[in-house]
């Protein structure tokens, strides 16, 4: 039987984990804040590939400061014609990577129904809840189309 100076020693062992390196390197030019849902909506939309806003969903966020200052954005996902996956875990690291306060979320329906599926609005929870708990607040999920946007916000959806 080992000693506990073996089974320490064992325990120790000659092992190390996977190094993970994170990177952040800020570089947008300096533009007024996000004070409110249409900020939101034309910043999200200058953004967007108005060639894929019909054929495909796609979903992005944007990370802001304290103020409301736009720090970081990343398109999340491209998905189908009716559906885009995000991974809720990959949206709260780039979060905490650049340091948010707080986000806004947004995908397109290409069919042009503004209407939040039921999958959207679980969505708009699941990423809520999950921000919150680390102190960033999901400021609104918007959802656009090629010719119209809604905020899940000012209808009481987040």
């Amino acid at each position: 039987m080992p000693t506990k100076k073996q089974r320490l020693a064992q325990l120790r062992g000659d092992w190390t984990a996977g190094e993970i390196h994170v990177t952040y390197k800020p570089g947008l030019k300096s533009r007024p804040p996000i004070t409110g849902t249409v900020e939101a909506y034309l910043f999200i939309s200058s953004l967007w590939d108005k060639e894929l806003i019909t054929p495909q969903e796609q979903m992005i966020a944007v990370f802001m400061n304290r103020t409301g200052q736009v720090i970081g954005y990343r398109l999340l996902n491209t998905g189908n014609i009716s559906h885009c996956e995000i991974d809720t875990r990959f949206l709260v690291s780039l979060a905490l990577h650049c340091m948010a306060s707080s986000v806004i979320i947004a995908h397109n329906h290409p069919s042009g129904n503004l209407t939040p599926s039921d999958a959207d609005i679980t969505l708009t929870k699941k990423v809520s809840d999950a921000l919150t708990l680390i102190d960033i607040a999901l400021l609104d999920h918007l959802i656009i189309s090629s010719s119209n946007w809604l905020s899940m916000s000012s209808k009481g959806l987040l």
